[in-house]
């Protein structure tokens, strides 16, 4: 589900799929490690991690930056800029 809004987020700002890919293969190490497991186990923790890697790949792979408070607005109010 997380990777189908994620696809949402980058077809909405034209942005490279294979971002997306970029962005699953963060989550997935991360995951990976003793602080993932919680996330795991923690639904809005897990969503704030894909939205983090989100971030992350777009910020290293894109020409363009997505601002915090843009993807924190498109998680219905879900998460803060700040987190």
């Amino acid at each position: 589900k997380m990777a189908a809004w994620c696809f949402q987020m980058v077809d909405f700002c034209k942005f490279n799929r294979e971002t997306v890919s970029v962005a699953m293969s963060y989550l997935d190490r991360f995951l990976c490690t003793t602080a993932g497991k919680k996330a795991v186990l923690d639904r809005k923790i897990f969503q704030l991690s894909a939205m983090t890697a989100l971030y992350t790949a777009i910020k290293i792979n894109e020409p363009e930056v997505m601002e915090p408070r843009l993807i924190a607005g498109l998680s219905k109010g879900a998460y803060s800029e700040t987190e």
